[in-house]
């Protein structure tokens, strides 16, 4: 019998990740291209089992499905009506709680983030990959790397400048909890006001530090107004399959993450926008993550406006563009 609550609360995000075509065809792909006959695999946070059963599919001849949650009784009853419940153990806790009796050939896992690895994935892996791994075993995915730009996307930002603007209440601590927390968006590759820049790429197939931290510059080139960041991935499932979440690839249900500025800035070409994440378990053992980002920013338009104010003439042409003269128009 599958809990109604899984029904309830599980479903649309099951949904969205099993109509995810572009995620079915390359996971799919990989593990065929990947598992051999015989193999052992090990499905880390195995959700309704589905990548265990293609590993089946494909010639494992068993399969250790880990999963913590309760949708392990719904991929046990999938297992069952495909006829493969006698191949996957059903493994019922946390993958760093778990002991296996022997180790595997593949560890295949589907435990990213729209950020890529803000679910804590490279702690989880790393530690599976250990304990679980024959030496010279294979890994899907492999590799990781994320990508950051400065977004001008008001339609978004809105979902968070919402707070600050309710009749009547003052929703201003909802306003100072939401503007600090990641959001998963579809934004627009127009809104992009600089280059994309790698935020760096984690090999998931070495030993690293299982907390993802880094800093970079983005230069503005164009103007508008920055309302946050957006961060995107692209992941090597294995030789030749990989997934790319950017912002004008095709949708995936992962979409890009956003992560709001408390005040927009407004921003000129040749600004620079100086931004910090740090990603990692809030306890240990837990794929619960704790996300940090700071951020500051130049703002030439203000230096240039301000440097324009003494050095025109009243009877010059205003820096506005108006075309008439200064002391006519922004001069006071």
């Amino acid at each position: 019998m599958i809990e109604s609550s899984l029904a309830q609360t599980g479903y649309e995000n099951y949904y969205q990740m099993l109509s995810d075509k572009i995620r079915m065809e390359a996971y799919r792909t990989a593990i065929f291209k990947t598992v051999k006959s015989g193999d052992i695999v090990v499905d880390m946070g195995a959700g309704t089992g589905l990548l265990g059963i293609w590993a089946l599919q494909a010639g494992a001849s068993k399969v250790y499905a880990i999963e913590k949650t309760d949708a392990i009784n719904l991929a046990r009853e999938i297992a069952k009506a495909n006829n493969y419940l006698h191949k996957i153990e059903f493994i019922n806790k946390n993958s760093m709680d778990v002991e296996l009796p022997e180790k595997a050939h593949v560890l295949i896992s589907e435990t990213l983030g729209s950020f890529g690895v803000d679910e804590n994935t490279i702690q989880f892996t790393q530690d599976a990959r250990q304990r679980f791994l024959l030496d010279g075993g294979t890994l899907i995915p492999q590799s990781i790397e994320v990508f950051v730009a400065a977004l001008n996307d008001r339609q978004v930002y809105n979902k968070v400048d919402f707070w600050r603007h309710i009749p009547d209440i003052d929703f201003s601590p909802a306003f100072e909890l939401f503007s600090r927390k990641i959001m998963v968006e579809s934004v627009n590759n127009r809104g992009l006001l600089s280059a994309p820049v790698s935020m760096g790429c984690i090999d998931l197939t070495k030993d690293m530090d299982v907390s993802f931290g880094a800093r970079k510059y983005m230069k503005i080139e164009k103007a508008g107004t920055i309302h946050g960041v957006a961060g995107w991935f692209h992941t090597v499932l294995c030789d030749g399959i990989e997934i790319n979440t950017a912002p004008n690839s095709p949708i995936t249900h992962w979409k890009q993450a956003f992560f709001p500025f408390r005040e927009a800035i407004d921003v000129i070409k040749g600004d620079v926008l100086d931004w910090s994440v740090s990603v990692g378990g809030k306890n240990a053992n837990s794929d619960d993550t704790r996300i940090a980002y700071e951020y500051r920013c130049t703002q030439l338009k203000n230096e240039t406006q301000q440097q324009a104010k003494f050095d025109i003439g009243r009877n010059d042409k205003c820096p506005c563009g108006s075309g008439r003269k200064y002391k006519k128009c922004c001069m006071n």
